[in-house]
């Protein structure tokens, strides 16, 4: 009697503490599942919603918004495309958020290009280009090439690579307006948001003023190259409003985050952009994707590197972007 008693006791023993185990593990998961959602429950959320990244690990997806009242209504995570949300949830995202949805934006690719070719340099002056039908210029092709800083290798690979007559602008160097040669042309003018001569007498111009002054307004312009060292943010508008992007096949631009970005200086303090200026990038960005434009290259500038302020991490405050303008679905 004594031992089946011990066996009874330790039976009930072994009984009372896998209970005591699963009543913890259960109070453990819910006390998990509220520490996960610090934004409120997660769920599903509509195919079309909004998404912005969240989670700084790229293999994790991306948080979508839902909208309501131009307040943020609930946060899921997702696969996919990334896609900026209109100005009111803008508004309405934290600084760092901003900040985390400009970069994680620009550091993927929107379509598959299979075919890239490197024209000119391979270091700093060359640029990438699509060369997948029907994206690749074909002879007779028109290209502008904005920003120049003495280096004409792209500008020449569009000629010699491609046969495409290409249009140099630049109004900083040390060159007057001229042919250079078969079917390369430079101007000392530069690219703005509208039609003026500067303090220091750099001649601006808009796209549309300088197309028509070439008589190619009706012409497609199968790449337009801008590296015009953080005038992009003024000028982008403008191309955006005035249906010039519409008839451009590729748009290579580098993006430059914040003031004095464009020039080389490890020592600049702080390359993180006001929470203002995050939203106006991001904006442009969001118009730029709804006129068909889609990411299939992007290189971060080391040169312009810093450590975010967010994260601790090492970012970039220059991005070269390549896009090509996909067909309406």
């Amino acid at each position: 009697m004594p031992v089946r008693l011990r066996r009874r006791a330790l039976l009930a023993y072994i009984l009372s503490l896998s209970f005591s185990c699963l009543v913890i593990w259960a109070l453990l998961f819910l006390a998990s599942e509220q520490t996960m959602a610090p934004y409120g429950k997660i769920e599903l959320t509509a195919e079309d919603s909004y998404n912005f990244p969240h989670d700084s690990h790229p293999t994790k997806g991306h948080i979508e918004l839902k909208e309501k009242k131009s307040k943020v209504k609930s946060i899921t995570y997702g696969s996919g495309e990334i896609l900026i949300p209109d100005f009111d949830v803008l508004s309405d995202m934290s600084w760092s958020e901003l900040a985390e949805l400009y970069h994680r934006y620009l550091g993927k690719n929107q379509v598959e290009c299979k075919e890239v070719t490197r024209l000119g340099r391979v270091t700093d002056g060359g640029w990438d280009m699509c060369s997948d039908s029907p994206y690749k210029p074909a002879s007779p092709c028109l290209v502008y090439s904005f920003g120049i800083a003495d280096d004409f290798s792209f500008d020449n690979a569009v000629v010699d690579q491609l046969g495409c007559t290409v249009y140099s602008f630049d109004p900083s160097i040390n060159m007057e307006t001229k042919q250079r040669g078969d079917k390369k042309y430079f101007y000392k003018m530069g690219l703005a948001d509208s039609d003026r001569t500067l303090s220091n007498g750099w001649s601006m111009s808009r796209l549309e003023t300088i197309r028509a002054s070439l008589k190619h307004t009706k012409k497609v312009l199968d790449i337009l190259k801008m590296d015009v060292e953080e005038w992009e943010w003024e000028v982008l508008p403008d191309l955006l409003t005035s249906d010039q992007l519409k008839t451009t096949g590729q748009l290579l631009i580098e993006l430059h985050q914040c003031d004095g970005c464009s020039k080389y200086n490890p020592e600049q303090p702080d390359k993180e952009p006001s929470k203002e200026r995050y939203i106006h990038m991001l904006q442009l960005l969001r118009q730029l994707y709804e006129q068909n434009f889609r990411i299939f290259r992007h290189h971060d500038n080391k040169a312009c590197r810093y450590l975010s302020k967010f994260t601790m991490m090492e970012m970039t405050a220059c991005k070269e972007i390549g896009f090509i303008r996909v067909s309406e679905a």
